[in-house]
């Protein structure tokens, strides 16, 4: 496994970018099979020695990052950023670690990397982004045994998890982490949690679409906790819609998360939370917000909730949030914009832009500071102007912007700027919606670099013909044409694609018949037709064993899903 590794990532090292993507998958496929081949040798000692030596060769600083990939459950794909967050939080990231220009959150990409590279970890490309190397992560079965069996050797973390049987009190009680994976929690856990007073990290994890009540905690004041860094509750639903009594007196906290739980208001306590860093509030309903988060000098990470109002009726005031590198979800209707111009330290923002004024700020802050930003991604909409009039338009300025990866449109566009070098860059996301463009957007959208999911929506594009190129879409692994009443006619010119691709057609009502370029992608794995004309699904389909006359043109297509309304 070392050789095969070690030859791997020199490889890797030289290799092109294009080729980067496609050769990882290769490389995860041979590392699971190399332990799919360990599975059947479990009571082979040869196995057990390799994988204790992989873990005993590990650094010490990812030793504890690799067990604390144990937090969670068996086969669960692990999200990078908040696993990032985990770990940077629990102090796993060394700031002596850190290059020139690198913040703590790359260093902690870089140490999943490294495990991935030593083979601890599978991780799952980011194919649609630049700046996150990284979508996901899971431990292999094998893996993950010995992720716990160390872990509970050195103390490491307590997991209580019905599938692994009933967790030892004497260690409930000892642990200084804690992760509940329950539904629901008897009285003796509480009563075991409520006895642990060295408690610095607590983890309640589970599904977001397994809401319950949580009555039954109402008699553990997390106030007692004083030393607890890290809380995450995570898809619970708490009485009354509020949160625990005495989360807002941990005065140590570095992290918390609600994320998709069912939280009605955010207490003002927790806005007073002196050494708060990371914050996710993006819970499953409409949640209320005091309007101090402003005060929350020590927060680098911000989650705001995707429906939220706002105590007083004011919009969200960020205004002193100097440290902040992460802020997710702000919307201009709701939040003040003029606050982002002083967030010297900015490096990724996602937002919603409802209006001309807030869209021409944010512009001019993010083409002021360039070199600021890593990641960029707005969705404009409501009333905002964006008309293609002249050299200096609003949405020719916006796509200058390097930073910028994903764009979502939903406002009239008269037309899309041409191509230039310096436009669409790093736009790796396209989201077109009720733009109402007149001409064929496919000549100047297929010349992208790194465009990879494209997505024409509800009247995006209201003319009759389209057409792709053969050279058009060099990186393209995502196409979706979803309520487009006008169009006829698609043409798709003989191409040949190096990624895998698929194809999603919806509710195009004209559209008779598939473009005949299709059968020459022999790259395309999924094509989901819904809500099409009688006389195109009669021309794909197979009625009775007869194919219809155009199915010769997607029978070499793995996975095809034709639906009706």
């Amino acid at each position: 496994m070392w050789e095969f590794t070690t030859t791997y990532f020199s490889y890797w090292r030289s290799s092109s970018p294009e080729n980067k993507l496609i050769e990882w998958e290769k490389v995860c496929r041979n590392i699971d099979s190399y332990l799919q081949h360990g599975k059947g040798m479990e009571k082979d000692k040869r196995v057990e020695q390799i994988l204790v030596l992989s873990y005993n060769l590990l650094p010490y600083n990812l030793k504890s990052c690799f067990l604390y990939l144990g937090c969670f459950r068996e086969d669960e794909y692990i999200e990078a950023e908040n696993l990032y967050l985990l770990w940077m939080a629990e102090g796993m990231i060394s700031l002596e670690d850190r290059g020139r220009g690198e913040s703590l959150r790359d260093v902690a990409e870089r140490y999943l990397f490294e495990l991935a590279n030593k083979c601890m970890v599978q991780v799952e490309m980011d194919e649609y982004s630049i700046y996150n190397k990284f979508k996901s992560c899971r431990l292999h079965d094998l893996m993950r045994d010995l992720c716990l069996l160390k872990g509970k050797e050195e103390g490491f973390v307590e997991v209580v998890d019905s599938q692994m049987g009933r967790a030892d009190e004497s260690s409930i009680c000892k642990t200084s982490r804690l992760v509940i994976h329950l539904d629901q929690l008897d009285n003796d856990h509480i009563h075991n949690i409520g006895k642990n007073k060295n408690l610095r990290s607590l983890l309640f994890l589970r599904k977001w679409w397994h809401y319950r009540d949580w009555n039954h905690m109402k008699c553990l004041n997390f106030g007692m906790f004083k030393f607890i860094k890290i809380l995450v509750i995570e898809g619970y639903q708490f009485k009354n819609g509020q949160l625990p009594k005495g989360v807002g007196k941990l005065i140590l906290l570095k992290l918390l998360s609600i994320k998709d739980s069912l939280v009605e208001e955010l207490p003002v306590s927790v806005c007073k939370l002196p050494y708060l860093q990371s914050l996710n509030l993006q819970v499953g309903e409409h949640i209320k917000l005091p309007n101090f988060i402003h005060k929350m000098r020590t927060l680098r990470h911000l989650y705001l909730p995707r429906r939220s109002s706002i105590i007083g009726g004011e919009n969200l005031k960020l205004d002193g949030l100097n440290e902040l590198e992460t802020l997710i979800d702000f919307d201009s209707s709701q939040d003040d914009i003029t606050n982002l111009l002083k967030m010297q330290k900015l490096r990724v923002l996602d937002g919603r832009i409802s209006d001309e004024g807030s869209l021409s700020i944010i512009i001019d802050y993010i083409l002021n500071h360039q070199y600021q930003f890593h990641n960029i991604e707005l969705r404009i909409q409501g009333k905002c102007n964006v008309n293609q009039e002249n050299d200096g338009s609003t949405l020719r300025r916006l796509l200058m912007c390097r930073s910028l990866r994903v764009l979502d449109i939903q406002c009239t566009v008269s037309k899309l700027p041409a191509y230039e070098v310096q436009l669409y860059q790093n736009v790796i996301k396209l989201n077109l919606c009720g733009t109402g463009i007149e001409e064929d957007p496919m000549e100047i959208l297929e010349k992208l670099p790194v465009l990879r999911n494209l997505w024409l929506r509800r009247d995006a594009y209201v003319g009759k013909e389209m057409v792709c190129r053969a050279t058009g879409f060099p990186q393209l692994r995502r196409l979706g044409l979803v309520e487009l009443p006008n169009l006829v006619e698609w043409r798709v010119e003989k191409r040949s694609n190096a990624q895998s691709f698929d194809l999603r057609i919806m509710n195009c009502s004209k559209l008779e018949k598939i473009p005949d370029g299709l059968k020459f992608i022999t790259t395309l794995s999924q094509l989901y037709i819904f809500g099409m004309a009688e006389e195109l699904k009669k021309r794909v389909g197979v009625v009775d064993g007869e194919e219809g006359e155009d199915y010769h043109k997607i029978k070499h297509i793995p996975s095809i899903h034709i639906y009706e309304w």
